[in-house]
């Protein structure tokens, strides 16, 4: 969203509806042009075009680390533990009972701590300082970048799924379509390649 005003200042005659919801757009209907999708990129009758992997990683926010430091990952024992329960059936994406395991943490609990259906929902949980969450990158960055959230532990987690832009094969033929698609395909490249920039300075 906070992007969104760089493409009407570069194609103003171009009117963007957004519509946000969890449930699959059905294209037949005719209302919508295009779909980002956070998945396996398999949509069978679609033109399909990826735009961003994803990696979880640790956040709270700073003034909960200030008062709870977070030494190490073995610290986690007294701190709330948030869930991402979004329904994205993603086996690869850990949740904190697999990312403890992970790394041999055995007197830590995964299991306790509150859960959200919806990972917006445990990101602006830890913004909020109820507690650590495991956050996709890609959707925790705007808070990131704005220092409600930090990243304790610089320990990111790869995952299967990725963000894809997909469309009919019609709807890729409308000027606006195209508009749209290169817009989002240089906002992309452009967001991993500030990503890859913070890692390296990082010594990841």
């Amino acid at each position: 969203m906070p992007r969104l005003g760089k493409f009407e200042q570069a194609q103003p005659q171009v009117d963007v509806w957004l519509s946000a919801g969890m449930e699959v757009v059905d294209f037949n209907a005719g209302e919508v042009d295009l779909a980002i999708r956070y998945g396996s990129g398999r949509y069978p009758g679609l033109e399909v075009v990826r735009l961003l992997s994803e990696t979880v990683v640790p956040v709270a926010s700073p003034e909960l680390l200030a008062a709870n430091p977070l030494a190490s990952p073995l610290d986690l024992s007294h701190h709330i533990l948030l869930h991402d329960g979004s329904p994205d059936a993603d086996d690869s994406c850990p949740d904190w009972a697999m990312w403890l395991a992970a790394r041999g943490l055995k007197t830590v609990d995964g299991s306790r701590g509150p859960r959200f259906n919806q990972s917006s929902l445990v990101i602006e949980a830890a913004a909020n300082g109820r507690g650590i969450a495991l956050a996709k990158q890609t959707l925790a960055q705007a808070d990131l970048d704005a220092g409600r959230l930090v990243i304790p532990f610089e320990i990111p987690t790869a995952v299967d799924f990725a963000y894809y832009v997909v469309h009919p094969k019609a709807k890729g033929r409308l000027p606006q379509v195209k508009a749209f698609v290169s817009w989002l395909k240089e906002e992309a490249a452009a967001h991993e390649a500030a990503l890859l920039t913070m890692d390296n300075g990082a010594g990841i």
